[in-house]
């Protein structure tokens, strides 16, 4: 019995550790990218490095780890703000306001890039998720008349390149104030552009 009880506390130890160094892994590598050392993680999460290294044996696996999460919820943040949204360009909104305030908090993470030019997955299925995405709606907008004429899958990739969490560092840098005013300005740019299509 008593070995029953040590093995659940040993398991349940290791089960805080690793929360514990996810946690470190998502703050230091959101903030400075793949330049952070596992001695940092460890440092940070109160581990020794040897914890980390017996469940992600590189430092690559430990990002992809933390990315695939990050992404993950990012999509899942963004599908459900779309779904509540009325029509195409309030979808817009929700989509750059989501993908900009996780922009904030997680950059490094959830940089959009396409598969061709990014060495982890989850980035790149990230990018081809919200192009997706923004290829309908953008084609539910020109139906409506509510955006110019164009082709929507171009239309969407340029939007794209400017939901980058580097667009939105840029941005906020320039404009200042928070997501929902950064995302409010991009909006607008992006709506005058698409309707402008419209009248070239």
């Amino acid at each position: 019995m008593n070995e029953t009880i040590e093995g659940r506390r040993e398991r349940s130890d290791a089960r805080r550790n690793m929360e514990r160094v996810l946690r470190a892994a998502r703050e230091l590598f959101a903030e400075r990218g793949v330049d952070v050392t596992m001695e940092e993680v460890a440092r940070h999460a109160g581990v020794g490095v040897g914890t980390i290294y017996r469940r992600f044996p590189s430092k690559d696996q430990l990002f992809a780890a933390v990315s695939h999460e990050a992404c993950a919820v990012t999509r899942e943040t963004i599908h459900a703000a779309c779904s509540a949204a009325p029509d195409p360009l309030a979808k817009l909104r929700a989509l750059v306001l989501v993908q900009y305030h996780r922009s904030q908090r997680l950059a490094m993470l959830i940089e959009l890039r396409p598969a061709e030019s990014g060495a982890y997955g989850e980035p790149a299925e990230l990018y081809h998720t919200l192009h997706a995405l923004l290829t309908d709606l953008l084609a539910e907008a020109q139906r409506r008349n509510q955006i110019g004429a164009g082709d929507p899958a171009v239309q969407a990739a340029l939007v794209l390149e400017l939901l980058t969490p580097r667009a939105f560092q840029n941005l906020a840098r320039v404009a200042g104030g928070n997501s929902e005013a950064v995302a409010e300005r991009m909006v607008e740019f992006v709506l005058h552009g698409l309707a402008g299509s419209q009248r070239a």
